[in-house]
């Protein structure tokens, strides 16, 4: 049995606990928030599969339409910059509809490849703010605005492999659904790169908005016989409270 989810999950007890550092909130010190985002998902490189000299299976995955959603903390180092990392539950992958070749015989498969990640990204932040006046001075709601960078480490939950492979078989037609576990196929954890940019609005409890782009800078795939590297990435639109 692998140790790596043990490990992973040690991790996260070992670093989140830290970042509760007892400090101001309003605008500086640590503050925290919930964001949920709709997100479209693609795979970079192409699926390339041959089993034998008569069978090959090529896969190009498109975008797909996914969800997401978690927690953050944000520790302001000044007003206008700070450290934001925080613990997402994401569905990668790709959705796919094409003609394969199998034994000569033109085949359409049509499905969707669905991966779930536990995702703890840090992000650094550089944006505008409000003020917070002292009472009993009053300072309106306001927008701020934002752009961040930063990298995310995923662990790979599950992966599976769903939809219909139809066509003509020796002049029968063939229709056939399938569900499939493809987790022994790709790794366990995933590195990414992130950077996007957003705006906020409220004061000491506001409502945040960002579209951000998440590239995997490692080979994903762990499956013999797929002859090139699969890189995740996701586009996304989050919208969330922060306190």
């Amino acid at each position: 049995m692998s140790h790596k989810p043990a490990k992973f999950i040690g991790f996260l007890l070992l670093v989140m606990p830290l970042l509760f550092i007892a400090a101001p909130t309003h605008g500086q010190g640590l503050q925290y928030g919930l964001q949920l985002s709709k997100s479209y998902s693609h795979m970079h490189g192409s699926f390339v599969t041959t089993a034998a000299e008569d069978i090959t299976v090529t896969l190009n995955p498109k975008l797909s339409s996914r969800f997401s959603g978690g927690g953050f903390l944000r520790y302001h180092i000044t007003p206008a910059l700070s450290i934001q990392p925080g613990i997402l539950f994401s569905t990668k992958g790709g959705r796919i509809k094409e003609d394969v070749d199998i034994r000569g015989r033109e085949m359409e498969i049509e499905g969707n490849l669905m991966m779930r990640y536990i995702e703890v990204p840090v992000l650094l932040r550089f944006g505008t703010w409000i003020p917070i006046p002292e009472p009993p001075r009053y300072h309106p709601p306001g927008y701020t605005y934002h752009v961040f960078t930063g990298l995310s480490i995923a662990y790979n939950t599950s992966s599976r492999f769903s939809g219909d492979l139809k066509g003509d078989v020796f002049g029968v037609d063939f229709d056939e659904e399938f569900s499939n576990s493809v987790r022994d196929q790709f790794q366990d954890t995933d590195l990414s790169i992130i950077f996007g940019a957003g705006f906020e609005y409220g004061l000491s409890t506001r409502f945040t908005f960002d579209i951000r782009y998440v590239l995997s800078i490692l080979d994903v795939n762990d499956t013999p016989g797929v002859s090139s590297e699969i890189r995740n990435g996701t586009i996304s639109a989050m919208i969330g409270v922060l306190f």
